[in-house]
């Protein structure tokens, strides 16, 4: 699924008589893969999936699926039933009793057979580092908050939508849990999913995707590869952001008067990138 916005501005009553914009002119297209998005608290990324999953319709500009205006009509339908969103706060979205009825609505919504809705379910929640028998009787209110953000996300991918919206996805996670959260996101993508990550987590951003946008005061103020924006440190600075750990650790190696090749994403990367920094 591609999903283009063009020229998307949408603002929010700020203070009395002022009109605050979350975004501002945003163009951009995403299209299979994983895209990361970047920016501190207030610039716009939880608006951004929000306007995307077509839960808020911009101001001004165009919500555009698979070529199609998605603001109305056949396009708003398309998307309603092709998205997939999980919010920053998953409690949020949480309405059924148990664990296994609120993984299961979805699908049971769509006249999916019992029995495949429980095969579902059990995969997208072991995906997650869940047991369904284990945790299908109780309510989702009641698990721990990285509990319940693992839920909510096994909810969606449970659905298989064409397009993945995740808000701060590893917020909260173990690093156990937070390696399955990747992976799940990455397998969802390798299934032809259209996955689209905001989160203040660099490491992770750097792990899973294959593209970053970063926004700043509703304005799209980088787009690139993961290695061009995340493993440059002093962009990342510039622009007020963290690049990933290997990137900035490789930076100050460099400051140090040590030589490091390329543009480092992880923990492997930076060893080798040291080992042929010496050798060259």
């Amino acid at each position: 699924m591609r999903v283009t916005l063009d020229g998307v501005t949408l603002a929010y009553e700020g203070a009395p008589g002022e009109k605050v914009r979350a975004l501002d002119a945003v163009s951009l297209a995403v299209e299979g893969g994983v895209t990361g998005v970047m920016g501190q608290t207030g610039s716009g990324k939880s608006t951004l999936l929000e306007v995307m999953a077509g839960v808020l319709a911009p101001d001004a500009g165009r919500v555009l699926v698979d070529g199609r205006d998605a603001s109305g009509g056949a396009g708003a339908r398309l998307l309603a039933a092709s998205v997939g969103l999980v919010l920053q706060l998953p409690e949020r979205q949480f309405f059924e009793s148990t664990v296994e009825r609120e993984v299961g609505f979805g699908l049971l919504a769509r006249g999916i057979s019992t029995r495949e809705v429980r095969r579902r379910s059990e995969r997208a929640l072991a995906l997650m580092g869940l047991s369904l028998d284990e945790l299908g009787g109780r309510s989702p209110f009641s698990l721990s908050g990285g509990q319940q953000r693992r839920v909510a996300i096994a909810s969606v991918l449970a659905l298989r939508p064409s397009l993945l919206l995740l808000d701060e996805p590893t917020a909260g996670l173990d690093p156990r849990a937070r390696r399955a959260c990747l992976e799940a996101i990455r397998a969802a993508a390798q299934e032809g999913a259209t996955v689209v990550v905001a989160s203040h987590d660099a490491n992770a951003l750097a792990a899973v995707c294959d593209c970053v946008v970063a926004l700043e005061d509703g304005r799209v103020t980088l787009d690139g590869t993961t290695r061009e924006l995340l493993g440059n440190a002093a962009l990342m600075r510039e622009h007020g952001l963290e690049g990933a750990c290997a990137a900035r650790a490789a930076s100050a190696l460099r400051r140090a008067g040590v030589a490091v090749s390329g543009a480092p994403l992880t923990a492997e990367e930076l060893a080798a990138a040291i080992v042929a920094g010496r050798s060259s």
